[in-house]
């Protein structure tokens, strides 16, 4: 059983978020291909699945990350096992049905004949779905169920406030995920590229873990996205 692993990385990422994730991923032992270009990111990945020739393939957005190397292996094993996919749990807040909880693209692994028996759907965003969320919706639609790993923690609000998880929880700026996965989300803003350069340090040397984070369940009176 072989698989790949891509990270697709904007020109304009800060040079702290890519340099911190090349660093993650090679401290993993984990052969990612990098594009470093500006490109769909839905397209994109249309395009890495037409010429993957490997049994499962995996994305890692340019501000997610790992935390350790299990969590890879096991995610890679179950796609393939259930000939499905695994992703972090992710809710549109702003499109659709804003309660359909579905394996979003920062981290996701997908076995090759899961998405030809799907049919090869886009992972392109749609009217009434964001990146990857159209994959989710087709699996629903042919009775195909998938694994997502659902927030644990968070850091900080984004400056819209707090993205709902359908009536499961709350996650953010900086949400770790369960299993071992954190995601910066909204890389593209350099106002936290800092705090992902130094989750990244941490994985490195060990230090990484949750605390002092807010959780994901607990009943929060900051911002929240209506």
């Amino acid at each position: 059983m072989k698989a790949e692993i891509h990270t697709l990385v904007w020109p304009n990422v800060d040079n702290r978020i890519s340099e911190g994730h090349v660093a993650v991923t090679r401290w993993l032992g984990l052969p990612v291909t990098y594009s470093f270009q500006q490109f769909p990111h839905g397209l994109w990945m249309d395009s890495i699945m037409e010429q993957a020739t490997t049994d499962v393939v995996g994305f890692f957005d340019a501000d997610c990350v790992p935390t350790n190397v299990e969590i890879v292996e096991q995610s890679i094993a179950y796609a393939a096992k259930h000939n499905t996919f695994v992703g972090i749990a992710q809710a549109s807040n702003h499109i659709g049905l804003k309660a359909h909880v579905f394996a979003a693209p920062a981290f996701f692994f997908i076995s090759k004949q899961c998405w030809l028996d799907l049919g090869k759907p886009t992972f392109s965003e749609t009217q009434d779905s964001d990146v990857a969320e159209n994959v989710a919706y087709c699996a629903i639609i042919k009775g195909k169920r998938y694994r997502a790993l659902y927030p644990t923690h968070f850091e900080r609000e984004p400056l819209e406030g707090l993205w709902r998880l359908h009536n499961y929880g709350l996650y953010g700026i900086g949400t770790h995920f369960r299993g071992g996965v954190y995601h910066l989300y909204q890389g593209r803003f350099h106002t936290n590229a800092g705090l992902f350069a130094k989750r990244c340090r941490e994985i490195i040397d060990g230090s990484f873990t949750t605390d002092g984070m807010f959780s994901s369940f607990m009943d929060y009176e900051g911002k929240i996205v209506p």
